[in-house]
């Protein structure tokens, strides 16, 4: 299964069940037949909008929260800027740090590859690194010059 139908899969099983953790997530696809990893999941949940709700009797489930579109480029700008550090440019591949031991690079990476950018083939990350693979030197520079426009700048 795809990545994007992997994702359809959850967003569909989020909003038939009341699923409690990503283990329990993880095994219902599991069960499924969809084999995946549990740092796949969690990228997943935070491309996907997934949230965790409290249903006001002390139990917490996964809900996806319904955003514009137009709201995942001021996300992602938003996460560069509070989060990424450096960022290094070698042939066609970006190496990104972000905070230290923040679990961050993950996180931006998944906004990467769900935002579908041109440039971007795809992402590889760490704890704290993040590595952005482009097709050519070109495309390497072009998400260079983007991420480095919205380090430390002001989001509006």
């Amino acid at each position: 299964m795809d990545r994007k139908a992997r994702r359809k899969f959850i967003e569909q099983l989020v909003n038939d069940r009341k699923i409690e953790t990503q283990d329990e997530l993880l095994q219902l696809l599991t069960e499924t037949g969809v084999e995946t990893t549990q740092a796949t999941i969690s990228r997943d949940i935070h491309a996907l909008n997934i949230v965790k709700a409290n249903d006001g009797k002390g139990h917490t489930y996964y809900v996806q929260l319904h955003l514009a579109p137009e709201h995942d480029f001021n996300r992602l700008y938003q996460g560069i800027h509070d989060n990424v550090r450096t960022i290094e440019t070698v042939q066609f591949l970006n190496v990104v740090k972000t905070a230290l031991n923040s679990s961050y690079a993950t996180i931006l990476a998944g906004m990467f590859d769900e935002l579908d950018i041109p440039e971007v083939v795809g992402t590889i990350a760490g704890n704290d690194t993040l590595i952005i693979i482009s097709k050519d030197n070109a495309d390497a520079k072009l998400v260079y010059n983007l991420i480095t426009k919205h380090i430390n700048a002001r989001i509006v």
